[in-house]
């Protein structure tokens, strides 16, 4: 048992009460002094370090074991996870060190059946997320420019290594892999031992290039933190009594996934009282942020594919319609927000007319908000699909094989 006799005195030298000495280093009066007075047989390593550090002490820990896990994570995938699990489960620290090289990460992306490229930022969202509660990973970003591409380069890539190793200081233990091939390789060039977690892939026959080459087809190999970034997104417009609600949640349920409503009726029913009479142009921003909300959760829990009732040049064309000029707010969320699919309907089934935004209820007004709608949708360079329809089973019919194209790669999606 360790005598923590010095620390008595540290406490004491120092006038700290125990109580004092227990509120900064997260623990309890009760629990400090049976760890001073040596009564705890196992005492958290994460206790003594903050309470080393509150005393100004050095915490040498001769049996602190790391691991260090190098990978592009191009995407992060169950493989990766469970390679890190274990690792994380058998090291005091883990050290995971995502390489990122541009022109390689372009080239990959290229290659890849990905509708657009991750970012280096979006590789690192996607590993600190998964890992967020297990506080002995620590995550950073390794920049290989420059280094001869993957599986040469070894020599340069290793003197790199070596120097960010010394910069950040981390001195492994070993090195976690699932690559045969690369254990011998981390044995040579950077000295430190290997252990090969399911190198056969009997557990998890995944890997990035599967991936990027078929996202759909290995789904379940991606993890909840990045299936967002592969959801396919269909914007359904149109104006009042166009029939594209109903669309949506036909859509949203033939699919098995979420579909994000129009939230301008919640923001009518809630601030307006119910009628769009007391509308205004200051409301509009109030209503394309909750529109916002309702898009980036229906894509966080989608299934492959989310739909979307109304985007934001419609909420713009209404602004435009009713108030005579654009919100700024609306074009930044246009700038931001692009859908892979956008389907404009016709206004040319019965009416039906739900009471809020009514363009005005006649075809006339009808068909120049949607002459507005398309002038927007040209200013803007957004491709779409304009359905002419006016048999509602024929119209469903030919959106769903949009939609199966759309998951098939057939139908060019934003970059």
């Amino acid at each position: 048992m360790r005598s923590f006799d010095y620390l008595k005195t540290a406490i004491r030298q120092q006038g700290h009460t125990l109580q004092q000495v227990a509120d900064a280093s997260c623990m309890t009066k009760g629990y400090l002094s049976k760890l001073l007075d040596a009564k705890i047989k196992s005492p958290s390593v994460q206790k003594l370090e903050a309470l080393h550090r509150f005393l100004g002490l050095e915490f040498l820990r001769g049996d602190k074991t790391v691991g260090v896990v190098f990978g592009k994570f191009y995407p992060l995938h169950t493989g990766h996870i469970y390679l890190i699990q274990r690792a994380c489960s058998q090291m005091d620290e883990l050290h995971i060190i995502m390489g990122h090289d541009e022109l390689r990460d372009r080239e990959l992306f290229e290659n890849s059946a990905m509708s657009q490229q991750p970012t280096v930022g979006d590789r690192l969202r996607w590993l600190l997320q998964t890992f967020k509660y297990q506080k002995n990973i620590i995550i950073y970003s390794f920049n290989e420019e420059g280094i001869e591409p993957y599986p040469y380069g070894w020599h340069i890539w290793s003197k790199g290594v070596k120097t960010f190793l010394r910069e950040k200081g981390i001195t492994p233990n070993y090195v976690y892999t699932s690559e045969i091939a690369d254990a011998e390789m981390y044995q040579q060039h950077l000295g430190i031992n290997t252990m090969l977690v399911d190198p056969v892939r009997s557990f998890m026959n995944i890997s990035g290039t599967l991936i990027r080459q078929d996202p759909f087809r290995y789904w379940e190999s991606i993890p909840t933190e990045v299936k967002p970034f592969f959801v396919r997104t269909v914007a359904i417009l149109g104006g009042e009594s166009s029939g594209k609600s109903t669309l949506v949640n036909k859509l949203a349920n033939i699919f098995n996934t979420t579909s994000a409503w129009e939230y301008r009726c919640d923001y009518v029913f809630s601030h307006l009282g119910g009628d769009e009479i007391a509308l205004q142009y200051s409301d509009y921003d109030k209503i394309a942020l909750g529109q916002a909300q309702y898009i980036d959760f229906a894509v966080k829990y989608a299934n492959k594919v989310t739909f979307i009732d109304t985007d934001f040049i419609t909420i713009q064309a209404f602004c435009l319609k009713h108030e005579t000029c654009e919100h700024p707010f609306l074009q930044a969320l246009i700038d931001e927000y692009h859908f892979d699919l956008v389907i404009l309907l016709e206004n040319n089934v019965p009416w039906a007319g739900d009471g809020l935004y009514n363009p005005g209820g006649s075809s006339v007004d009808c068909c120049q908000f949607q002459s507005i709608l398309i002038t927007m949708l040209q200013k803007n360079n957004v491709n779409f699909v304009h359905m002419r329809e006016d048999n509602y089973d024929i119209l469903f019919l030919r959106c769903v094989e949009l939609v199966k194209e759309l998951l098939n790669g057939k139908i060019e999606h934003k970059d």
